[in-house]
């Protein structure tokens, strides 16, 4: 008996957290792309079923947060620091989130016009979350976290492009746009792609520290 209870409480079960955060970097990669759809498609129709995808991805994402919380709770051995593992699903998530605001501000305002800085914006998202992807299926190679870096550096520089597109979209926006309500919808949609970038480098510095920590 002795030893069942030693065997359940005490040998590694960290393997079942890796799925787990594999499939939410598969929804966020997948759900970037559907945006992108979003916003270079003129049909209706299309959007409606986008929009509903995305909205599901962002319910899927919500359950394997809570399915990782809840293994943080009942594992004793973890892969990595458990303040870690919670702060990197959320940040996670945190994506997730703000591409689902992103599609549901377009459907519910219904702007005039779809920028084309917008789709710019979209681009730089996916390629983030295309590294989020390769870095988090790394995560088992901890030891060798060579690819974790060069993701996390290239994150870094797309951060920075996206960070130039909306300060330069936001300062055009106030210059040349008379409509005030379209003003407040293509500011606001604006500030949810800014916000999904910004989440995919928060991720990325928590690689970082999760990085350093296992040196």
């Amino acid at each position: 008996m002795a030893r069942g209870f030693i065997k359940k409480f005490l040998l590694p079960k960290e393997e079942k957290f890796f799925p787990l955060f594999e499939k939410m970097a598969d929804l966020l990669t997948e759900s970037a792309q559907i945006l992108l759809k979003i916003v270079e498609s003129p049909e209706p129709g299309l959007k409606l079923d986008c929009f509903r995808q995305i909205k599901d991805y962002e319910k899927q994402a919500d359950d394997l947060a809570h399915a990782v919380f809840d293994s943080l709770d009942s594992t004793f051995i973890t892969p990595f620091d458990r303040e870690d593992i919670h702060q990197f699903t959320s940040k996670m998530d945190d994506v997730l989130d703000y591409i689902n605001a992103t599609s549901r501000q377009i459907k519910l305002y219904k702007p005039k016009n779809l920028l084309p800085q917008f789709k710019e914006m979209v681009s730089i998202i996916i390629r983030g979350c295309e590294q989020l992807k390769i870095a988090t299926h790394e995560l088992r190679n901890l030891k060798k976290p060579r690819k974790i870096s060069d993701a996390c550096v290239k994150i870094n520089e797309l951060e920075n492009v996206a960070d130039d597109i909306y300060h330069l979209l936001l300062a055009e926006l106030f210059a040349s746009e008379k409509n005030a309500i379209e003003l407040i919808k293509d500011k606001e949609i604006l500030e949810s792609l800014e916000m999904a970038s910004d989440s995919i480098e928060d991720v990325s510095d928590i690689l970082k520290t999760i990085i350093i920590k296992s040196a």
